[in-house]
This record gives C-alpha cells, sequence and structure tokens, in this order.
C-alpha cells in the first residue's frame, strides 16, 4: 500500500505542472488538431469548386451572306449555359457593357465577359485586333482563371475549326473536286459538336481521357487516405509526446532531491526501494493516463481508428514500457533538474527525428533502418502495424522487443538510483 500511496501522490504532484500538462496534452492534440482541420474538407469530402457567378454579354451578330447558321458568340454564351457546368457556373445574361460593368462592380457576379458586334465577322476575317473583353471583380483570382480558360479553349477550337476546313478545300481542290457551298454549314456544325463533346468529356469526365494520371492519394477513397494519414500523424505525436512525458514526470525525483524532501522521506520506515517503487510506478500511471486521453481524443475527436483490440493493446502497453524505461535511464544520468532541459530536449528530440516520428507518412529507408536501434522507432512499427488492421500476432515481435529495451533500460536507470541515493 505504501507503493500506491507514494504513487498517488507523485501523480497528483505532476498534475499541478502546467508546463507537464501541456506537454502532456495540450501539445500533442493541437499540432493534430492544425493538421486536421487543414485537411478537413478533404476529410468530409468536401471539394467541390465554389461557384462561379458569371455574367455574358452577347452582342455579336452574324455577317450578312455568312455561311454559318449561328454566330460564334453565342457558341461563347452556351459554353457557359450548359448543364455540364450548372453545378459550378451560374450564368446571367445582361444587355449591354454597362450593366455587365455594374453588376462586378456591385459584385452580384464575379467575372463578366463581353462579346463585341463585329466578333465572328471579324475572326472570321483573319483580323487578329478582335478582342472578347473579360471584366473581373479584383479580389478574386480561381473563378477569372477558369473562365478566361475556358473562353480561350473555345476559341483554339474555333481557330481549329477554320484549320479543319482549309485543309479539306485544299484536299477537294488537290483532288479535282469542288467543295459544294451547301455542305459547308453541315461541316462547321459537325466539327463544333465534335469539340464541344471532347471538351465535355475532357473536363467533366476525366475517366475518358485517353491518359489518365492519378497520384497515390487517389488511388483509393478520400476519405480513408485521409484517416490513414491522420493516424499516423498523431500515432508519431503521442510517441513522442509519451516519451518526453514519461521523462519530465521522472524529473519529480530530482527536483524532490534539490528540495531536501527525498532525503527526509528516506529517514523514514519506508525502505528506499519501497519510495524509488513508488515514483517509478507514478510514471507509469502518468504515462497511461496521457496515451489513454490522447488515443480517446484521437477516436472521437479525429476518427481514428487505432485497430483490433488485440494489436491496440500490445501498442499501447509496449509504448508505455518503453516510455518508462528511457525515462528512468536519460534521469538516472542527470545531476541536477538544470540539465534536464538540455537533455530531454536533445536527447528525446533527436531519437524522435532518426525514429521517423515526424515523417510517419512518409517511408525513408534511412529513418526505417535507424528506427530498428530506438525504441520510439519500434513503437512506430507496432502503430503503423495496428492501424493498418494487422492482427495481433504480426505485433508479438515489436511488443517483446519493446518490453525488452523498458526492462534493460528500467534496470540499469533503477540501479543507478539506488547507487546515488544509497
Amino acid at each position: 500500500m505504501k507503493i500506491l500511496d507514494i504513487a498517488l501522490k507523485d501523480l497528483i504532484r505532476s498534475t499541478r505542472s502546467l508546463f507537464l500538462i501541456g506537454m502532456a496534452f495540450a501539445a500533442p492534440l493541437l499540432i493534430t488538431a492544425l493538421i486536421y482541420f487543414s485537411f478537413g474538407s478533404i476529410a468530409s469530402g468536401n471539394v467541390d469548386m465554389p461557384t462561379i457567378n458569371v455574367g455574358v454579354v452577347n452582342l455579336d451578330v452574324l455577317p450578312a451572306n455568312s455561311l454559318l447558321e449561328a454566330p460564334l458568340g453565342e457558341s461563347i454564351r452556351s459554353m457557359f449555359f450548359d448543364e455540364s457546368v450548372q453545378s459550378w457556373i451560374h450564368a446571367s445574361d445582361y444587355p449591354d457593357e454597362a450593366s455587365a460593368r455594374g453588376a462586378v462592380n456591385a459584385q452580384e457576379i464575379g467575372v463578366a465577359v463581353i462579346i463585341p458586334a463585329s466578333f465572328t465577322e471579324d475572326y472570321l476575317a483573319g483580323n487578329k485586333d478582335t478582342v472578347i473583353t473579360i471584366l473581373q471583380d479584383p479580389t478574386l483570382s480561381i473563378g477569372p482563371t477558369v473562365v478566361r480558360d475556358m473562353v480561350t479553349s473555345l476559341l483554339d477550337g474555333v481557330a481549329g475549326g477554320g484549320v479543319a476546313f482549309k485543309v479539306l478545300t485544299e484536299r477537294s481542290e488537290a483532288n479535282g473536286q469542288a467543295l459544294d457551298p451547301a455542305t459547308i454549314p453541315t461541316f462547321f456544325e459537325t466539327y463544333s459538336t465534335w469539340y464541344a463533346n471532347f471538351q465535355r468529356a475532357m473536363f467533366h469526365s476525366p475517366d475518358k481521357a485517353a491518359l489518365v494520371v492519378k497520384s497515390p492519394a487517389e488511388k483509393g477513397d478520400t476519405g480513408n487516405n485521409v484517416q490513414s494519414m491522420m493516424g499516423m500523424i498523431m500515432s508519431g505525436q503521442l510517441i513522442f509526446f509519451s516519451f518526453f512525458t514519461g521523462a519530465y514526470a521522472m524529473m519529480s525525483i530530482l527536483q524532490e532531491s534539490e528540495e531536501g524532501t527525498l532525503a527526509r522521506l528516506f529517514t523514514t520506515p519506508t525502505n528506499r526501494t519501497t519510495i524509488l517503487t513508488g515514483k517509478f510506478l507514478a510514471v507509469l500511471f502518468t504515462v497511461i493516463v496521457q496515451g489513454a486521453v490522447l488515443l480517446t481524443a484521437g477516436r472521437y475527436l479525429f476518427n481514428i481508428r487505432w485497430g483490433e483490440t488485440g494489436s491496440f493493446l500490445l501498442s499501447f502497453m509496449g509504448q508505455m514500457f518503453a516510455s518508462v524505461g528511457l525515462a528512468t535511464l536519460l534521469v538516472s544520468f542527470i545531476k541536477s533538474s538544470k540539465q534536464a532541459g538540455f537533455v530531454f530536449g536533445g536527447a528525446l528530440t533527436t531519437l524522435g527525428m532518426i525514429s521517423g516520428l515526424f515523417t510517419a507518412n512518409i517511408q525513408i529507408a534511412a529513418f526505417d533502418l535507424m528506427g530498428n536501434f530506438t525504441p520510439q522507432g519500434w513503437v512506430l512499427k507496432a502503430w503503423k502495424l495496428s492501424l493498418a488492421g494487422q492482427p495481433a500476432s504480426e505485433l508479438v515481435v515489436p511488443f517483446l522487443v519493446l518490453t525488452t529495451m523498458g526492462i534493460v533500460m528500467f534496470a540499469v536507470g533503477a540501479m543507478l538510483f539506488r547507487r546515488r541515493f544509497a
């Protein structure tokens, strides 16, 4: 009972340290939350393009004796009213440039497309000075760029139609045949229909493209990919701060030694082994409470599935043994609490970096290799297996390695403590 009384007293003392509370709970949760909300729209599947409000002023008229059935301006206008873009473009007609400018200035629309009256005539005549005016809200960037690209793409198609018509005419003349003027409108209509369908398929049905390039993250379900990524990030934070928490909780022995309370405690009938065991047990309790809180927060705040029950427990227990063992070993070499910040900051951060805790989502061979020689590296291996849904049998080796490491480090540290306070 004395061991538990000492452990409970030290555990309560730990809860009074705002620094320890911040390092144990606030810091890992805050870092993970910032990353989580950065990817929040992806995780929720809400990645739709924001609605673009477009105003169209189509003043274009068909020139006399034109072979076309409709002015080119109508093709540009209809592009913004096409059903394939209605989910992200809201288009409206305006009678003149002044009304469209007023709508942009009033932020009723974000972009205005103004097609001049002589556009078709000038374009077919090869006049390079003819322009389509695009007005935009200066506070916007994505919407105007998309609209500009759409207009440019359509004009490229018109130019392609002109090239195709020229080639058709030249081939007909080379074969000694005259092109029937009555077939020209049909040719342009066929070409326009083909080009419109091509654009629609390319931009709105990318699976129909001749070449489809996907990043690794796109191979599976986006939500699952983000969940997996958050699991690795949270596990890295959990491991890193678990070892820090164990070390800072263990530092209470140094603080009590400097304050003289430990010496007074040694003068009581309670033997020193019992006192030190109680203090070591308090560190274990602190790390367990921290892990339980962070794992629960990860499950319910960030929707992280830690794996099967057996795998989860083996990973958690292995982490506890390793963090308490390393904390005992590190603190046993420190002579005073003033040295603790330098030792903990340098040693634990370095071990965390070479173990791959800060790059858990990236496969780096060097870190994987070095992680085989650090307790943090083996804890990360265990959590990776658990997060991947592996059964408990696959975690037996990492658990045994972590348990062995923890026992050896704890035994060496405890022996040094007993010699110091003998």
